[in-house]
């Protein structure tokens, strides 16, 4: 594993742009919280990538990124060419180079979370004065390994989000849409602001959303609703008002109708079932 041939940053907060420019080498797009936009000039139209995916873009391919919510964070991983021409044939067996010649887009699995988790556990973890610098670059070193091991593990697969597959591009889609509603429980989703933030038209969101979730926006967003003010009443000890609140929904009566329409039961009833 050698240290010069992987440099990894880490860039959050609210507003982020970048404009177009390229690199001299490959980069690895990695969100950890929140989406952001990725546009490429090989595709036509702009990827959106969240914590369910990443992206590869090929060494001089001009590119721009931007936040697609207030809050986010990604990691960004670059790759000396010469690491990955020698890299592909010899652990992946096949030309990896070629496989990302062109931007794209792959679904992350759960090796790629974990070893997300293990960024964040070194981050928070106590440093000693004395052996911080060591300590934290020789961990930062390895993961970066880990890292590049498991995205071109999956690019090998030859999984590609954006090569065809209808389907499953248009349930990725979806299911960042649920993230995003699940994220934003208080907030007020009505089809026209999730229209906007995925940039959709209501006929396409909701048309996909039916055929790939099996229900309607409204009542996945009230379902989880209720799921989530469930929880807050049986494990945190909210009350009605309190949870309802927490979740979006102003009116107790309202979010009784709603416990009864998803679960079966009133709110209160949580409270005795906990």
């Amino acid at each position: 594993m050698q240290s010069d041939v992987l440099h990894c940053e880490l860039s959050s907060g609210s507003g982020y742009v970048m404009d177009w420019h390229t690199h001299d080498c490959h980069m690895l797009l990695v969100p950890r919280r929140g989406s952001l936009l990725l546009s490429t000039e090989c595709s036509q139209a702009d990827m959106r990538l969240s914590s369910l995916s990443f992206s590869a873009v090929g060494l001089d391919i001009g590119h721009a990124t931007s936040a697609a919510c207030r809050k986010q964070s990604h990691l960004t991983l670059y790759v000396e060419p010469d690491y990955l021409r020698r890299y592909g044939p010899r652990h992946a067996g096949t030309d990896l180079q070629a496989a990302i010649a062109q931007a794209g887009q792959w679904a992350r699995s759960d090796v790629l979370d974990a070893i997300l988790l293990l960024y964040d556990r070194i981050e928070a973890s106590p440093r000693s004065p004395s052996r911080e610098p060591d300590l934290h670059a020789g961990r930062q070193h390895h993961l970066n390994h880990l890292l590049f091991d498991e995205c071109m593990r999956i690019i090998a697969r030859g999984e590609r989000l954006d090569a065809g597959d209808g389907r499953g591009n248009n349930a990725l889609l979806i299911r960042q849409v649920q993230q995003f509603i699940d994220e934003h429980l208080e907030q007020h989703h009505d089809l026209d602001t999730l229209c906007r933030q995925f940039h959709l038209s209501r006929r396409h969101l909701t048309r996909l959303f039916r055929d790939i979730a099996s229900e309607s926006v409204v009542d996945y967003t009230n379902r989880r609703r209720v799921e989530q003010a469930q929880r807050l009443i049986g494990e945190r000890g909210m009350s009605v008002l309190q949870a309802g609140l927490a979740v979006g929904i102003e009116s107790p009566s309202y979010l009784a109708r709603l416990f009864k329409k998803h679960l079966g039961l009133l709110p209160s009833d949580c409270r005795k079932v906990h």
